[in-house]
């Protein structure tokens, strides 16, 4: 027997404890100008350009209008103006994670090359050519890289999980999958089934009717299922990356899967 998802008790707790702490990504805020066709997209650069440990470079340029950087250690992240040709990030931070030394030079070189505020140039072939200086950096859209799977038609194994303050893997012994084939979801929370109908619209779905069978969970299948269901309630955008998804509810509860084999 299947009864509707709704009504959990979990779920309404899981969703009180996330309302302080809404982590879903906001949209930028006012004109993007120019720079809009690098937002939303991930750069990798494919080349021996001289990266101390060998790199990649790789560059996130994300919806609301910040920069993550990285090649091989510490990732540089900030705010980034794209006005003009030119990448100006003036507040960016870097972490502070140990590397070997070799590697741990690269945070200079990522650093060297941004404060010198390089042009940047797109190519129809999705290549970003950075210019500073003497300094000529290619980097290739990941996406044309390692093309993205279709959300449907598939299976998609639950590996990890956001409860809207913490992220963490899948508990061992609990085995979650979601599964959309044309307008219907399917699936399983790591104790119980679920079924329901599923509307996309660009980067987001939206599930109803969600119906869910009644065996009873305890334990780390019962937060599992938990964070499931909560991860499904709303506009849940989602974002494919090779064969990797990830959702995220409105409440900042979200999901990480990859496709199955």
């Amino acid at each position: 027997m299947r009864r509707p998802a709704a009504g959990l008790g979990l779920l309404g707790v899981l969703l009180t404890l996330a309302a302080c702490g809404d982590t879903a990504a906001g949209e930028a805020e006012g004109d993007p100008g120019e720079g809009a066709a690098l937002f939303g997209r991930t750069f990798v650069s494919t080349e021996n350009i001289g990266i101390p440990g060998g790199g990649p470079l790789t560059l996130t340029f994300t919806d609301d209008g910040r920069l993550l950087a990285t090649a091989g250690c510490n990732s540089t992240n900030g705010p980034v103006e794209l006005a003009g040709g030119r990448i100006a990030g003036a507040d960016l931070g870097m972490t502070a994670m140990g590397c070997e030394p070799d590697v741990m030079a690269s945070d200079a070189w990522v650093s060297e090359l941004l404060a010198a505020e390089p042009a940047w140039e797109l190519g129809d072939d999705g290549v970003l050519v950075l210019t500073a200086d003497d300094r000529g950096v290619a980097l290739t859209d990941r996406d044309v890289l390692d093309p993205p799977v279709e959300l449907t038609g598939r299976q998609w194994d639950v590996e990890g999980l956001s409860d809207g303050q913490t992220a963490s893997s899948v508990p061992v012994g609990v085995t979650a999958f979601l599964r959309i084939d044309g307008d219907v979801l399917s699936g399983s929370t790591g104790c119980n089934d679920v079924s329901g109908a599923v509307m996309i619209d660009g980067d987001a779905l939206t599930v109803t009717d969600l119906a869910i069978t009644e065996a009873a969970c305890e334990g780390a299948a019962q937060y599992v299922e938990g964070v499931v269901l909560a991860a499904l309630d709303g506009a849940v955008r989602f974002a494919i990356t090779s064969d990797r998804l990830t959702l995220e509810a409105p409440s900042g509860f979200g999901l990480h899967a990859v496709a199955a084999g």
